[in-house]
């Protein structure tokens, strides 16, 4: 007797559909393209992105460590310091208040420098207290730089030291008005903070403030615009004195005085 013959292909009636959907299983499970060519896979490029991705990321580390070191450099070997200092000229009895970006104050060695003078300064957050007992003319204030401790008209003079390239511009003049406030009539501000760049080599600290702290915090340093928002405070008889080529940048020393 004969056996009926198997049939081991599609169907007749639904063949048509059968091989579709083993196409589209075959072009599911199949590489994809791309869009550079049919048997490109994704995974291909991965290498190439993780190779840019690294190279990225050391330039990133190179840079910022670049921009610490000479940035630590400007603030303990800086030649803006001895003239700064010079251009205050303090005086006995006077009352000065330093304020100073962190790592960059001088007011212990003003104190030893000047016995005859009253110093103050706004508290740091691990003061060298053994060192401080020494010096009765050194006072720490309780608060921050946007709010200080102290009545209005306090001092004859204030000192700010790299205070404020890192804020940003509401933040640059909050603190310009409360050492306004402090200030006596008459009294001098003098200022040394990066100034707008003169040479290729001088945009280094600025680039790495904008990278740091966003662009806005740079910005007004970039331009020169900041000595602008000096004078926004209120400060009159706003001046550059002298400005000098530093490791990262160019500091610029400033006079005003609060009329």
């Amino acid at each position: 007797m004969l056996r009926p013959k198997r049939e081991y292909g599609p169907r007749k009636a639904n063949g048509q559909t059968q091989e579709r959907t083993i196409l589209a299983r075959l072009s599911a499970s199949g590489p994809k393209s791309n869009g550079r060519g049919p048997h490109t896979h994704e995974r291909l490029d991965m290498p190439a992105s993780r190779q840019s991705s690294l190279l990225r990321f050391l330039s990133t580390r190179i840079f910022v460590s670049f921009y610490k070191w000479g940035y630590r450099a400007t603030i303990r070997m800086g030649v803006w310091w001895e003239p700064l200092l010079q251009e205050v000229s303090p005086g006995p009895g006077e009352r000065i208040l330093e304020v100073s970006a962190e790592g960059c104050s001088a007011i212990e060695t003003l104190a030893h420098s000047y016995p005859a003078v009253h110093f103050f300064a706004v508290k740091p957050a691990k003061p060298n207290e053994s060192e401080l007992e020494s010096l009765s003319n050194l006072e720490l204030l309780r608060g921050d730089q946007y709010c200080i401790d102290c009545r209005a008209a306090s001092f004859d003079k204030v000192i700010c030291s790299l205070a404020l390239h890192p804020l940003p511009r509401d933040k640059k003049l909050a603190l310009l008005k409360e050492m306004r406030r402090v200030l006596r009539h008459g009294g001098t501000l003098y200022l040394a903070d990066f100034d707008q760049p003169m040479r290729r080599t001088e945009i280094h600290a600025l680039r790495g403030t904008g990278y740091l702290f966003g662009p806005e915090t740079a910005k007004p340093h970039i331009d020169g615009t900041w000595l602008d928002l000096i004078k926004q405070a209120g400060f009159v008889g706003v001046r550059r004195v002298s400005a000098y080529t530093e490791t990262v940048g160019r500091i610029a020393i400033v006079r005003a005085r609060r009329a």
